[in-house]
This record gives structure tokens, sequence and C-alpha cells, in this order.
């Protein structure tokens, strides 16, 4: 698990993508409770994310494009000062008591935007940084960051949003990243074989053509765009509302909730990493169909300790399920199309984002949050589950 840390602008990549993961988890602690605290209602909660994904589905085609087209390295630096200054001036507007939650909405489209360049960049410089046969653990260390981060980062997040406000937390969420921004600056270019250019919309063509010309590959995708919906509609309305009206909890309950969810990322890593399946894809059909059960969990008792045990198993499953994902991707695809086959993954998977927490935010004013997780999970393992029994890829992909 450790050998890709041999390679110096991958541990740069990895130090800079930690820090700034640290901070994203206080953004995801800060954001909807600082709606919140604006007076702002469930449905507001909701457009709130909303705002994020209709940004991230207009610019993600585009994004992987262009990541195959400029050295990825540069599109991962840009990202990092553009969300340093972003940040900084809604923590600025916020700490002068300027905040309203229209700027919100402009921040979680500035987010949803940047991650469509950001993650397919990040995505396709992996075999730029390391060797493929490290790849696998390389992703794990990915997952890592994301892990320690989602153990600190919400417990951090919590006491400062409860104590200090939300406003410090978008300041704090601002300087880790100038901090990822300077580390990976000082990691050198690598070098790519230069693809023939094409008008842009014709390279957003060839990446569409390629996905559905592979069966494994869409099949994945429809699967990520139904489930996803429900996650998202989950973890970004239903949970914080059943925090403060069911669990009657605060900010800090919200951050111990993500603290476990965490412990649960770094045994999905551990898995992934030392346990992981020779078939990549028979892995990630597997964890995520243990995927919905876990969702499922939040639903089945609104009690603090039934809670924390969804958020663990949830995690566990979803770094397990992303890990295997991931290096099938980086494996198995044309390294000049990844960028390209990245953003149409991304943009089929959250294709009903921009509505899921819309119709979340009205679903449980009437049956309540622990009805979006029970139907999501169930649906989640029911679909992956025929996804094993019938595409069978442990015959399909070597």
């Amino acid at each position: 698990m450790l050998a890709p840390l041999r390679h110096r602008d991958f541990r740069l990549l990895f130090i800079g993508q930690t820090i700034s993961m640290v901070g994203n988890q206080l953004y995801s602690v800060a954001l909807p409770f600082q709606i919140l605290a604006l007076k702002g209602t469930p449905l507001q909660l909701g457009t709130g994310f909303a705002f994020f994904a209709t940004a991230q589905l207009l610019t993600i085609l585009f994004g992987g494009a262009l990541v195959d087209r400029l050295p990825r390295r540069t599109v991962i630096l840009t990202m990092d000062l553009l969300s340093t200054i972003v940040v900084t001036i809604v923590a600025a507007l916020g700490l002068t008591h300027h905040l309203q939650i229209p700027h919100l909405y402009v921040l979680s489209a500035f987010f949803g935007a940047t991650f469509s360049f950001y993650t397919p960049a990040l995505s396709a410089i992996m075999p730029e940084l390391i060797p493929s046969d490290v790849l696998v653990p390389g992703n794990v260390l990915r997952g890592v960051s994301r892990q320690t981060a989602q153990i600190v980062g919400p417990l951090i997040g919590g006491v400062i949003v409860a104590t200090a406000g939300p406003p410090w937390a978008f300041a704090i969420d601002a300087a880790t990243f100038a901090v990822s921004f300077v580390v990976f600056v000082f990691a050198s270019q690598p070098e790519r074989e230069p693809a023939p250019r094409k008008p842009l919309l014709a390279e957003i063509k060839e990446g569409f053509a390629y996905t559905f010309s592979i069966s494994w590959v869409w099949v994945s995708i429809v699967g990520f765009a139904v489930t996803n919906g429900f996650f998202f509609a989950g973890l970004t309305v239903a949970l914080p509302i059943l925090v403060l009206r069911v669990l009657h909890g605060t900010a800090a309950t919200y951050g111990i909730i993500g603290a476990f969810a965490g412990a649960g990322e770094i045994a999905g890593g551990l898995i992934a990493g030392n346990l992981q399946f020779r078939n990549l894809l028979v892995g990630t059909y597997v964890f995520s169909a243990l995927l919905g059960l876990a969702f499922a969990i939040f639903g089945i008792a609104p009690v603090l300790p039934v809670v924390l045990a969804g958020g663990f198993a949830f995690n566990l499953c979803l770094v397990a399920s992303n890990t295997h994902w991931d290096s099938a991707l980086q494996k198995l695809v044309p390294r000049n199309l990844l960028g390209r086959v990245t953003s149409v993954d991304y943009f089929g998977s959250y294709l009903v984002a921009p509505i899921a927490p819309v119709i979340a935010a009205s679903v449980l004013q009437r049956y309540g949050p622990s009805s979006i997780f029970l139907v999501g999970g169930l649906l989640t393992f029911v679909y992956w589950t025929l996804a094993i029994a019938i595409l069978r890829p442990d015959r399909r992909v070597t």
C-alpha cells in the first residue's frame, strides 16, 4: 500500500490533497448549518446542493475534454488557486455579517464547476505519477486522504461551527486550498504524448462513443445515476434534518457522524488495498450492492448509535467500491481517453443530482427522512445484485 509514496510527485499530490480534504469536510459541515442559521428552509437547503449538481453537470463534459488536452498538473493548481480566492470572499462576507443565502448558492455552483475540472484531472494524472502495477494502492492512498479528512474534518468543523460559527470554517477551508496549491506547485510536469487536436465538441463526442461501446462501462454508469440520486439527497438534505429534528442534535452531532463515516472509509481502504478482488469490476459491484444495505441502516431506527453504524458501514463500502471502479477505468480505458471517460462517468453518475435534493426536501416533509434511506438502500442493493447476475463481469473482463 505504501509503494506509491516512493514517487516524489505522488507524495506531493497526496500531502496537498489530504490537507485540502480536511478543509472540504469543514465546508461540508458549515454549508448546511450556515443556510439553516440564515433561517433557510429544507427546500432552500436542497436548492443549495442542487446548484452544485447543476453547475457540475453543465461543465463536466467540457472539463473532461480539456483535461485530456491540457497539462493535468496545471488544471489541479488552477482549481486550488481559484477555490482559495472564492472561499476567502465568502468567509469575509460571513465574518462581516453580509453573507446571504444567494451567496451560498453561488459558492455551491462554483464548487460544482471546479469539481468538473479537478476530479477528472486528479484521476487522469494518476497513471502519469505512478506505474500501473501500483495504481490500486495509489487509489487506496487517495482514499486515505479522504478517510483521514473525514475523521478529523467533521469533528473540527462541528466544534468550529457550534462555537465560532460557519464563517470561520469557510476561512479555514480557504487556507487549506492555499496550502494544497503551494505544496503541489513543486511537483514536476508529467510528460505525455500530445494527442491530435480536434474541435472540443468532437472530442466530447469521441468520449461518449467509447463509453457506450463498452457494456460494463455504461451499465455501471446507469447504475450510479440511479443510486447516487438517493445518496446525494440522503446525505445532503435528509441527514442534517434527521440530526436536528429527529435526533435533536447539533452541528457537533453531525460532525461525530462524519467522523464515524471517516473511520468506515479507513476500514474500506484497508480492505480494498489488502484484500482486493482479482477482477476489479466484481469488487465494484459487490461493494456497491452492500452499499445499498449500509445506506438503509440510516433509516432503520432514529437513534444515534444506529446512525453512527450506518455512517461507518456506508463509507466502508463506498471507498471499497470507488477504489475498484477507479482502478478499473485507469487500467482498462486508453490513457488519451481517460479524462473524457471519467467526465462521462461523473456526468451520468450525477445526472439526477440537481433535482434529487429538491425532491427529497418535499418527500421528507411528508414521510420523514428515514424513508429516503430505506427506499434508496433497497433499490441500490437490488440493482447491483442483478448487475452481477446478468452482466457476469467475472467472465467478460479479465
